[in-house]
């Protein structure tokens, strides 16, 4: 019952106690009590002990209220709190939240080491939960979401599987992206960083490239290289190679060095190209194999004996039978010998 009303009906029935007793028996009553006499009319004797326990019922009354009213005010900062820790375990990022209630401390502060994961559509829930959910609902579907302007760029970790999805999201429709990770690479984890790189290396240049030589490995100098063809190519030079070789150079193996060969066919005259190769298997060991291979290639079968001959008998034994197969028969190619996956087996 409210308060208000309590009162107002309290004293309707008191009036009317009051005129009823009145109406009866309108004499005084005296009450004397240590020497003191008290005299009343009777009716306000009968609603003395009436008003006594009204008063006594609204302390009672105005007791509970404040009480239930502070215990409402927890629930409430409480609610707000489950609302808060549940929508940051939504974004995979949980926080340790206070929680007033017994009840709720026991329970809800799993939430704090929690991330959820959803497995179906919400129907209803809090605007800030609404938010949330249409941040993860955008992500997934593969949109990028604009972080900065939710507040959220600098609360989300880069560990986050919400956060890279969102960058990888962003590095699909944005080829420029790439660049601005690669900028700043401490910003983001390995994975997402080699993303990015390898990205990059499918839409930039090799003057743009020479830029970040010192961060490029061998794949995603692959990449870039393979992109070379007849039409463009995306302004590959000696120079620039050469750059890329001696950085990469303690990471690469024969294999490496072969398809590296094969693909500058595409872009050098033979004998550029055996210029080239010539140069660096006088420089690394790894690309020797490498140049045998474009001598008999581009059909050098002599100076690919002579090359044979300076080296000793053990050394590439298959190259060495290709080599008088093609003394006797000239139809006879390496690939006939061996697979091209295996020629640094040779």
């Amino acid at each position: 019952m409210r308060l208000g009303l309590y009162i107002i009906a309290s004293i309707i029935l008191m009036a009317i106690v009051g005129v009823f007793v009145y109406t009866i028996n309108p004499g005084n009553y005296t009450y004397n009590e240590l020497g003191f006499p008290v005299e009343l009319p009777i009716a306000l004797w009968v609603l003395l002990p009436m008003a006594i326990l009204m008063l006594a019922s609204l302390l009672h009354m105005m007791f509970y209220g404040t009480k239930n009213f502070f215990k409402f005010k927890k629930w409430e900062r409480d609610t707000d709190t489950l609302d808060d820790a549940l929508y940051w375990a939504l974004l995979n990022e949980p926080k340790a939240h206070k929680f007033n209630l017994p009840q709720l401390k026991e329970t809800a502060s799993l939430l704090s080491v929690s991330n959820i994961k959803l497995n179906g559509k919400v129907e209803s829930s809090s605007e800030k939960l609404k938010e949330a959910l249409s941040i993860i609902e955008d992500i997934n579907r593969g949109e990028y979401v604009d972080l900065r302007a939710k507040k959220l760029s600098k609360l989300l970790s880069s560990t986050n599987p919400l956060f890279k999805q969102n960058i990888l999201n962003r590095l699909d429709k944005d080829e420029s992206f790439a660049e601005e990770i690669i900028q700043d690479r401490l910003s983001y984890d390995d994975n997402i960083f080699k993303i990015a790189l390898n990205r990059f290396a499918s839409v930039t240049t090799f003057a743009q490239a020479q830029k970040y030589i010192n961060i490029f490995d061998k794949s995603s100098f692959l990449i870039l290289l393979e992109r070379v063809n007849s039409e463009d190519n995306l302004g590959l030079t000696k120079e620039i190679f050469d750059k890329f070789i001696i950085e990469l150079e303690e990471s690469l193996d024969c294999s490496d060095f072969l398809r590296f060969s094969t693909i500058m066919m595409r872009e050098l005259s033979p004998v550029d190209n055996l210029a080239l190769w010539k140069d660096y298997q006088s420089k690394y060991s790894k690309a020797e194999i490498a140049y045998l291979y474009l001598l008999f290639e581009y059909e050098m079968i002599d100076k690919a004996g002579e090359y044979l001959q300076e080296h000793g008998d053990d050394d590439f034994k298959r190259f060495r039978a290709l080599y008088d197969l093609k003394k006797e028969h000239k139809k006879y190619k390496i690939t006939d010998l061996m697979d091209i996956r295996h020629i640094c087996d040779a």
